[in-house]
């Protein structure tokens, strides 16, 4: 009846607030939530739908040892986790075994990381039909992840802002070793007046080794800050390849890093 007239209150629809919810009925709400800016913005709430948001079982999963059977949120290859992700999540890649990468394209923002305890535990190979591993076309992160190419690049960066923590970029030793370089930036440097969209790669703590020099770039952007640390069996980096920010300053020389 209108107006609720002659309702009893049985009959009145009983509402439950959202933080009444458990655990897992809340988590099912958020994964329909898109990553960006939505679950971003659910997490920022509370202490508790922070935890629910960032909890590893909203990522998506790459393991080849599932084969052909389905499974929500689980896939076979990265390149099938990456085309089924939304932009803002995390791909979580199993470790214990090797996972091919041929010119795998990453157009979104994403999160690639290593499901293993170590960088080494997780391995992305690069056949010698590839011009790399990974290609970035969007802001991205990688961690956790060891990537060997037999021939050109583990990573090609062409626009957005990458950043490389905690990985091991491998290039193969081959008659054609003066092709071959870990990371290549083809990205060029905004103008001044712009402030959205820059691009720039951050590397951090990250082992490389093969290779005629640790970074090319062929756009117009520089390497800066670079500080290396001596290990007993490896070289560890952390470098910036980024615009200038002053046009009067000294200028980088463009020099390559042997690793």
């Amino acid at each position: 009846m209108q107006g609720g007239r002659g309702r009893s209150p049985r009959g009145q629809m009983q509402h439950t607030p959202i933080h009444m919810l458990d655990d897992g009925c809340l988590m099912r709400i958020l994964t329909f939530l898109s990553p960006l800016p939505d679950r971003f913005n659910a997490a920022r709430v509370c202490r508790r739908w922070q935890g629910l948001a960032l909890d590893r079982r909203m990522w998506l999963r790459v393991d080849f040892t599932r084969g052909l059977l389905p499974l929500h949120g689980v896939y076979p290859t990265l390149g099938d986790a990456i085309i089924a992700a939304r932009p803002g999540d995390t791909i979580l890649i199993a470790s214990g075994g090797v996972h091919v990468a041929s010119n795998i394209r990453v157009d979104k923002p994403l999160c690639l990381v290593g499901d293993g305890s170590s960088r080494d535990e997780t391995v992305l190979l690069s056949p010698r039909c590839s011009d790399s591993a990974l290609e970035f076309s969007a802001s991205a992160r990688v961690a956790n992840l060891t990537i060997k190419a037999e021939l050109g690049s583990c990573i090609l960066h062409r626009k957005g802002c990458l950043t490389v923590e905690s990985c091991a970029l491998k290039c193969g030793e081959h008659p054609l070793d003066h092709l071959s370089f870990p990371i290549v930036s083809t990205a060029d440097a905004l103008p001044p007046h712009a402030h959205f969209g820059k691009s720039c790669v951050s590397v951090i703590e990250t082992l490389i080794e093969g290779g005629a020099g640790a970074v090319r770039t062929s756009g117009s952007l520089v390497l800066q800050q670079v500080r290396v640390m001596y290990a007993r069996a490896a070289l560890f980096f952390w470098f910036t390849v980024a615009q200038q920010k002053k046009l009067n300053e000294l200028e980088v020389p463009t020099v390559t890093i042997k690793a």
